[in-house]
């Protein structure tokens, strides 16, 4: 079997994958290298938006490598070649800039995510008012990668998010949300780095990568898309019970988490 279909098959199963990879895709040597590379970044890779982020990342901070990783939940669905693909096409990109470009690393656990995000659906309606599952997948992404930037000595995760999608707004990416997201990583002393956060055009997305990507186009889709739009695709949200749910629930079930990660697997660090 060779590594893209090990990968596919690590992402039909989804096993519990934080702290502890299989070697073929994370070697001791490959830890080591990492670790002894300077300016290093986490890149998150999921969409357009990510990609873009990582390529801008590069080029307005004293970047040298990125170990771009791409984390799994329990609700996508659709062809998980793409973000590979796309994650060729960033290393492309990078290297003519000299920007060194690690391999893949896939992370992810449904089970995390579904303490934050489904276990307490109804509790979270009854106790705030207000309750959407992409809040905390958000903070799920964010926070998934922080043992692995632990164990790798980076100090920088770069995001895709942006307030604004040429005047659409998302709740999971509303400024109060992206700044939650920050606030969390700053617990562990690390920096999430949100490059695109004011960009409103998409075209200007488009310039980044020097090709034409649609917005919600060649990545995977989630069962829970729009949840928060009514039926007529009107943004449905409170900010107070938004930031209620951050500061009352998510951060310490998302810290919990991550403490008992690094904590099992501290020997590695």
């Amino acid at each position: 079997m060779n590594k893209e279909n090990e990968l596919l098959e690590i992402l039909a199963n989804k096993p519990e994958l934080v702290a502890e990879f299989p070697d073929w895709m994370f070697s001791d040597e490959m830890r080591a290298e990492i670790q002894g590379t300077e300016n290093v970044a986490i890149a998150e890779i999921a969409g357009r938006d990510s990609v873009a982020a990582v390529i801008r990342a590069c080029r307005v901070r004293d970047i040298k490598a990125v170990v771009p990783t791409i984390a799994f939940t329990g609700t996508e669905y659709g062809n998980w070649k793409v973000p590979f693909g796309k994650t060729a096409l960033m290393k492309e990109k990078l290297e003519k800039e000299d920007i060194r470009v690690f391999s893949v690393i896939v992370l992810g656990s449904p089970r995390f995510w579904w303490k934050l995000c489904g276990r307490y659906t109804t509790e979270l309606f009854k106790k705030f008012g207000y309750f959407t599952p992409c809040l905390g997948c958000h903070l799920y992404f964010h926070a998934i990668r922080i043992p692995l930037a632990k164990m790798l000595n980076c100090n920088i995760v770069i995001g895709g998010e942006r307030e604004s999608h040429d005047g659409k707004v998302k709740v999971n990416q509303t400024g109060a949300a992206l700044d939650a997201y920050s606030e969390f990583l700053k617990f562990f002393n690390l920096e999430l780095f949100l490059p695109l956060r004011n960009v409103n055009s998409g075209k200007e997305i488009e310039d980044i990568l020097g090709q034409n990507w649609q917005e919600g186009e060649e990545q995977l889709a989630c069962v829970l898309s729009k949840n928060y739009q009514d039926k007529d695709g009107n943004v449905i949200f409170d900010e107070a019970a938004l930031k209620n749910y951050f500061h009352e629930f998510a951060f310490k079930t998302a810290e919990d988490e991550i403490r008992s990660y690094l904590s099992h697997t501290s020997h590695r660090f």
